[in-house]
């Protein structure tokens, strides 16, 4: 996974991975997690149902959550905000822009 590679090189960071939601509820059931990057297409339950459903929990709302998806802009980058998500990214994505983005989330 790339995004998982570029944040191992980035100092400061611990990344834990996941390629289904079920998989990212096991992690946020056992780790301190501060943000979630979220891709959209995901097998089984996609991202935006994911987010709005961990949304209702209280632990997770304030939790930042940042969309990317090769999906058109136009339709599911509001769809995304709307859902809970703080931004929303582009695939493919530039390294540099998503760590930053990252970064402005964590501060």
């Amino acid at each position: 996974m790339a995004v998982e590679m570029l944040f191992r090189w980035e100092p400061g960071y611990a990344f834990f991975g996941a390629g289904t939601t079920a998989e990212a509820e096991k992690i946020l059931g056992k780790e301190k997690v501060d943000l979630i990057l979220l891709d959209l297409a995901l097998p089984g339950e996609d991202g935006l149902t994911f987010c709005r459903r961990i949304k209702t929990q209280e632990r997770f709302r304030a939790l930042p959550i940042i969309a990317f998806s090769a999906f058109p802009r136009q339709i599911y980058e509001e769809k995304a905000i709307e859902a809970g998500c703080v931004a929303y990214l582009d695939k493919p994505f530039q390294p540099r822009s998503l760590v930053e983005t990252v970064r402005k989330y964590l501060l």
